[in-house]
């Protein structure tokens, strides 16, 4: 039996994570079901332009592409620089200027794993401190019934909060993910009437914006 190889292992990962079948990444991809497989069991080993095709196939974020190609004993494609870097200023800039305009609604730009990285004023001024916050403590400081909050808008809260992480699951696989939605349907399930979103008077102007 041939044994599974780096890139093998991560892209069935990949694969299975999105529900998808190899036909359905060939598909996609434009390749074929026998070279998706001879991929995963290590028979191939796809070239730069074969893998950037399936990691878009895949919706891969950039990190994960890059950890598809190194995997593959190929070069990364994608610089990885931290929001916070010097050179990352101009998106800075384009994050705090989204955020900004949709004051006076709440905004929020979340990265993967549910980090909440900035707020405009108002999102501030209703939560404030989520921005850098741990994000299990940020699950239980907003989604725990509170004596500052009525139940319909906890509930909006708790809905769109796990509605967020189920997209990132499926979308933009994270290995904190998991747990975190565990943590949001066990809230969820507390509450006997899910909410209807087109009147949400709290989260409303929720930016899930997945910053990688």
């Amino acid at each position: 039996m041939t044994e599974l190889s780096a890139i093998g292992i991560q892209l069935r990962q990949h694969r299975k994570q999105r529900g998808m079948s190899q036909l359905d990444l060939a598909h996609t991809a434009g390749s074929t079901s026998r070279y998706i497989s001879f991929i995963e069991t290590g028979r191939s080993r796809p070239g730069r332009e074969v893998i950037l095709r399936i990691a878009d196939a895949l919706n891969l974020t950039l990190r994960d592409s890059n950890e598809l190609l190194v995997a593959a004993g190929l070069p990364v494609a994608y610089a990885q620089r931290p929001l916070e870097d010097e050179e990352m200023k101009p998106v800075r800039r384009i994050i705090e200027q989204v955020l900004k305009k949709h004051d006076p609604f709440p905004a929020w730009a979340i990265g993967p794993g549910l980090r909440f990285l900035a707020s405009n004023q108002t999102a501030e001024k209703i939560y404030p401190g989520l921005v850098g916050m741990d994000p299990q403590e940020m699950i239980d400081f907003w989604c725990a019934p509170s004596g500052n909050i009525n139940a319909t808008e906890r509930a909006y809260i708790v809905f769109q909060t796990m509605h967020g992480l189920r997209h990132e699951a499926f979308h933009y696989p994270h290995p904190d993910i998991p747990e975190l939605l565990r943590q949001v349907e066990a809230y969820a399930a507390e509450i006997e009437e899910p909410p209807l979103f087109s009147d949400s008077p709290v989260m409303c102007q929720l930016l899930w914006s997945m910053v990688s």
